[in-house]
């Protein structure tokens, strides 16, 4: 999975210590890429360094709340004072909701999911946007991982919804306001994957939101459906270029396996 265009670059991931944000990580690793992660799970996050000891200082990882505005800050300085620039920023990490709608979802949640879907995202943005203006040369790409959610009205709960919805809006105003400054905003719109997200699930859902995104959309198989980790991998590599990233500044990149059919 090598490319050129990754090689001595620097990448930072959010929510990069599972699931896709650590598949991610570790296809700039091979590509020859450092990267720097956080992720708010302290036990995934040492399992994580202790597999990439082998890359030795190409790796950066900390324990961080992407809602805390000072972490985030600090671990962009870090990052940026350990490797010298900052290329790249993936906004990966993300909370799944539990299918509820307005009637019933707690505040609590709602609270949590923007807090970590959106403002985190928003937090990075700020801390990497800042990096890419005043580093030399001046420039880099963010990634940030929507869904179809971002435009679908029921393929989740009322919280997720809301915030891949507003992921791309924070997704457009970036790539147009500093898109002339050589930093590019692109948001992959993400089908159903086999990641960490629905841990939430664990202790139960709204059954009657499951059923209504069922309803709405069938025919998901998993193992056939879902996007396999290692092909989005691929599609971020690509443009680790930062020309085909200007080429593809502001827009939306559906990665779906046309599920739901469009």
């Amino acid at each position: 999975m090598a490319t050129s265009s990754a090689a001595g670059k620097t990448i930072v991931i959010t929510g990069g210590a599972g699931g896709l944000g650590k598949a991610v990580a570790s296809a700039f690793l091979e590509a020859g890429a450092n990267v720097a992660i956080f992720d708010v799970n302290e036990d995934r996050i040492k399992e994580t360094a202790a597999e990439w000891e082998k890359y030795g200082d190409k790796v950066l990882t900390a324990k961080t709340d992407i809602t805390d505005e000072t972490a985030v800050t600090t671990f962009f300085t870090n990052a940026f004072t350990k490797f010298g620039r900052i290329d790249m920023l993936i906004n990966n990490a993300g909370v799944m909701d539990k299918f509820d709608a307005a009637g019933t979802l707690s505040l609590d949640m709602w609270n949590r999911v923007i807090g970590v879907n959106l403002t985190g995202a928003y937090l990075c943005t700020k801390a990497a946007v800042n990096v890419f203006e005043k580093q030399s040369p001046v420039g880099g790409t963010i990634i940030s991982i929507g869904s179809i959610a971002s435009y679908r009205g029921i393929n989740a709960g009322l919280a997720y919804t809301v915030s891949k919805h507003g992921l791309l809006g924070l997704v457009r105003n970036t790539a147009s306001f500093y898109g002339p400054k050589g930093i590019y905003s692109i948001a992959f719109l993400m089908g159903g994957m086999d990641t960490n997200i629905i841990d939430v699930f664990a202790t139960g859902f709204n059954q009657d939101g499951m059923a209504a995104m069922n309803a709405a959309y069938p025919g998901f198989v998993v193992g056939k459906t879902n996007v396999q980790l290692h092909d989005v991998a691929k599609y971020c590599l690509f443009f680790s270029d930062p020309t085909l990233a200007e080429s593809s500044n502001g827009t939306t990149i559906n990665i779906n396996k046309n599920w739901p059919p469009v």
